[in-house]
């Protein structure tokens, strides 16, 4: 627990005035002491940021810059000296995006004109146009090899966008002789639907499909298949592409089916994904199932059988199965034959739970191509690993009929962690040459060596804080029963259904290794078992039960008034922070970019004037953003785990970076009047490229998930990316949530604290009246770091707390109150804190007893818990009826 003692509170009082500002700024204080203030206008004008008016700008702008050109101003570094800025709270984050679950309308739309220069005598050929599981062929055209069709082929479906674009759109040409059209394969081309969906209308008009033979990669070309394909989904805009002329379109070499920047000539490569392990798989049967084997075979064992599989283009390859492990070893790779580039976007990997009756998925996760290769003069071949990977999908408590299957499958956001697997993947260019290499296309899977426990980096061991300061807004329906939370980071913390610790790097650095039993012994309770050995700290992941109090007729609020609920997690993962940092960097950098473009588009269409400075400003800051970056990235460059795919991703990264800071210059001097809307646009392209360079494919340290949970029963999720609240010494690096309150609406993929929990089934993002529905608010303060570095942990916190070790389970306490000296209440104001808003009253001079009368309107605030910070009793109001108060007793009368 955190409390704030009285002498400390005493001295804070008669420190110097910044100590007094800095207090000032606690969430939790009764009153703000701060500078002698004439008039009540000059106050209130000193809590708001600064706006300045256009007339005044170019006078501050000429102070403040020694007598600039009015032309070079960047308005950013004006208003930057007269800002408040605290860095106690984090932004509120209110966007609701859709849910990449949701089921969408498309009709895809294929059109086979003709074909030529087919491979082969006497043909009869058939094209086949299969999209997923349907099939649809074209009319018999008989004793041709130049084929002309002009047949148009449609296909509805109703599913998720993710669900859509992975689905692999194939042409075959076949010769046929019979009505079954069974006849030989000439040649295959194929591509996924989200290559086409990301062309330019949607959609391929008059191009040429070049086929090849799947079955022998030493052969060339079996012809060519001209083709109009065309992706529509609901709500977009249909466009008749121009038409070319004939001449142009009978130029099939520049006219190929190919998105942009692919070559013409691709090549055969082959992709070997190799998987080595897995930990922290769930239980996969009941525990009825269980004793029901025991008792026919009497084994007592881990109750799955897992194995891995492989999607790529089409073609599905999987592992040996292994009997009865929560972690498998396989040391094996599957290897595809696929051309390169493919135009196939992502890969599948899924860990599968084998069943003789029907297989399951555990977790599924997918690898973007994009983003673990270049394609650039200074490019590399797709790389990645050795890394672990995490899979996120349903609770981990196992039911006969799981409703929530589809999150295992990689649709929506997955609410529990599930398990994390160990792959590498390499691509390998052919030589089609060779008289050794094997022509066929067919899935290969193949033995490799085992790797080293370090090979995916050094395992550290972290330390995960978090602090319940406020739950409200619980609705009514499970208000009748109590109510606590609780933490979880991969397994680590989950004391209802962890099956195993992600891994046992724990007990083999305490025991050696001793026994098998010991390395998968279950998590019950890991505030009994995780002592640490100073005995400083227990790890403790669930707040105390705690029955909610009524507020009003419709929401429940728990009683964290004087003490606050803590939790704390040891767990053990490899030290990758390096790539984490980097994320964090870019992300920032993101987000005041996207920030500053919100200024300048919002300038622009309330027709402000000057927002060709607002975007200078924007253009400055970027420039000395990537300075920034290149000087911090490059750090770390012998740590242990480092892999391929992170030394060519730093040295892109870097590139890019630096090229952008560079073209922020340049564009900044060009930025005019008349030019801003064009330089505009430019600019955000960089933030697109921003926001690609900054998410990071090789997984390190899982996210966190924290439950409101009710008698066991796990009722409301809410999950926090594991780098948003990492720690480091270098503020850049240090994620955007860690050591700061949250304040924002949940989004079911991104962090909530603030949090929105839902009634609805956990993870099925409904939509319209059946949907989510609020089911309770928080307020946290969250914490991740190495042990080595706890001692900043609470660094963070607001002003008013302390640290009150317990035996079992710690919590924060504010102190009692702030005692301001005589000297500041000369002019005394009050300031009235509801919930995340406030209000100042007017400043007295020269008074030690002031009498206010004034009444304190909160318009519109969507709160329910009415905190008193200073009486210790709740309003029934949103209104503060401010009347006398004495200064030096710290607080204010009603």
């Amino acid at each position: 627990m955190l409390s704030k003692g009285k002498d400390k509170s005493e001295k804070d009082s008669k420190d110097g005035k910044g100590k007094k500002d800095k207090a000032g700024k606690g969430v939790f204080s009764a009153m703000k002491l701060g500078k002698v203030r004439s008039s009540k206008d000059d106050h209130k004008k000193g809590d708001e940021p600064a706006v300045l008016e256009a007339e005044d700008l170019d006078r501050r702008a000429m102070r403040l810059g020694g007598g600039l050109d009015p032309d070079s101003i960047s308005l950013a570094s004006v208003t930057a000296v007269t800002t408040n800025v605290s860095n106690k709270r984090s932004k509120p984050d209110i966007k609701m995006e859709p849910s990449a679950g949701r089921p969408v309308d498309y009709q895809i739309s294929v059109t086979v004109i003709e074909a030529r220069q087919l491979v082969g005598l006497n043909m009869d050929p058939v094209v086949c146009v299969e999209i997923g599981e349907e099939k649809k062929y074209t009319s018999m055209k008989e004793s041709t090899s130049c084929p002309y069709y002009n047949e148009y082929f449609v296909f509805e479906f109703h599913v998720p966008p993710d669900v859509m674009f992975d689905k692999i759109l194939k042409l075959s040409v076949i010769h046929s002789k019979n009505l079954l059209r069974s006849g030989t394969l000439v040649g295959t081309f194929k591509l996924d639907v989200g290559t086409v969906y990301s062309q330019p209308e949607h959609q391929f008009y008059h191009k040429w499909a070049m086929l090849s033979d799947p079955d022998d990669v030493t052969a060339g070309g079996k012809g060519y298949v001209k083709c109009d394909v065309a992706v529509v989904g609901k709500g977009d805009n249909i466009k008749t592409p121009h038409k070319a002329n004939e001449t142009d379109e009978d130029d099939i070499e520049g006219n190929l089916l190919l998105p942009e920047g692919v070559p013409s000539e691709r090549q055969w490569a082959r992709f070997y994904v190799k998987i080595f392990r897995a930990e922290g798989l769930p239980k996969m049967n009941t525990s009825i199932m269980a004793n029901m084997k025991k008792a026919f075979i009497g084994e007592n064992k881990d109750l799955v059988d897992p194995y891995v599989q492989v999607i790529f283009a089409g073609q599905k390859g999987k592992t040996s199965v292994q009997k009865s492990s929560y972690e498998p070893i396989w040391n094996e790779q599957i290897v595809f034959t696929e051309m390169f580039p493919p135009l196939c976007k992502r890969m599948k990997i899924q860990i599968r739970d084998s069943d003789k009756v029907n297989d399951v998925a555990i977790g599924t996760h997918f690898i973007d191509l994009r983003k673990i290769a270049n394609d650039g003069d200074k490019g590399f071949l797709p790389t990645m690993g050795p890394a672990w990977v995490n899979m996120y999908g349903s609770t981990r408590n196992y039911t006969l009929m799981d409703e929530h299957q589809d999150l295992n499958e990689g649709l929506g956001e997955g609410v529990s962690f599930r398990a994390r697997l160990l792959v590498s993947i390499a691509v390998e260019i052919l030589d089609t040459t060779s008289t050794e290499i094997v022509s066929s296309t067919e899935v290969q899977v193949e033995g490799v060596p085992n790797i080293s426990e370090s090979a995916a980096g050094k395992i550290e061991e972290f330390f995960l804080f978090g602090a319940f300061l406020e739950a409200t807004m619980i609705d009514r329906k499970i208000g009748d029963k109590p109510i606590n939370f609780e933490v979880t980071i991969g397994n680590y913390g989950n004391e209802i259904d962890g099956v195993s610790k992600p891994t046992s790097t724990k007990k083999k650095k305490k025991n050696g290794g001793d026994s098998e039993e010991e390395e998968s012994e279950l998590i019950q309770n890991s505030s009994d078992e995780e002592a640490d050995d100073d005995g400083d700290l227990m790890s403790v992941s669930s707040t105390p039960p705690m029955k909610p109090v009524i507020t009003d007729r419709n929401y429940f609020h728990l009683p964290y008034f004087e003490k606050k609920p803590c939790i704390y997690i040891k767990s053990w993962w490899q030290d990758q922070r390096r790539r984490l940092y980097n994320s964090n960097i870019m992300d920032k950098m993101a987000d005041k970019l996207e920030e500053g473009l919100n200024d300048v588009q919002e300038v622009i269409k309330t027709e402000k004037a000057y927002p060709e400075r607002r975007l200078r400003g924007v253009l400055e800051e970027l420039s000395i953003s990537c300075s920034r970056f290149v000087t911090l990235a490059n750090k770390d460059q012998n740590q242990a785990g480092r892999t391929k795919l992170d030394r060519e991703r730093l040295k892109s990264c870097m590139r890019e970076v630096e090229s952008m800071g560079q073209q922020a210059k340049i564009i900044r001097s060009q930025v005019k009047r008349n030019t801003v809307r064009d330089k505009l646009k430019l600019v955000t392209n960089f933030l697109q490229k921003l926001r690609f360079l900054a998410d990071e494919p090789q997984h390190s340290i899982p996210d966190v998930f924290i439950w409101m949970m009710s008698n066991t029963k796990r009722i409301a999720y809410a999950r926090v990316p594991s780098k948003d609240i990492l720690y480091s010494i270098v503020d850049e690096e240090s994620g955007k949530e860690c050591g700061k309150v949250k304040a924002v609406f949940l989004k079911f993929s991104h962090v909530f604290v603030w949090c929105f929990f839902s009634r609805s089934s956990p993870g099925k993002k409904g939509f319209g009246p059946a949907g989510w529905t609020v089911q309770a608010k928080m307020e946290m303060y969250l914490w991740l770091g190495l042990n080595k570095q706890r001692k900043d942990f609470l660094s963070g916190l607001p002003n008013g707390f302390e640290e009150i070790k317990a035996a079992k389970g710690s919590g924060l306490q504010p102190a009692a109150c702030l005692r301001p000296t005589p000297a500041a209440c000369r002019t005394p104001f009050a300031r009235v804190f509801f919930s995340t808003h406030s209000q100042v009253t007017e400043v007295l001079n020269e008074t030690l007893c002031p009498t206010w009368d004034q009444l304190l309107v909160f318009d519109n605030r969507g709160a329910f818990r009415r905190g008193q910070r200073a009486a210790g009793r709740s309003p029934d109001h949103r209104r503060g009826d401010l009347r006398r108060g004495r200064c030096g007793q710290g607080g204010v009368h009603r």
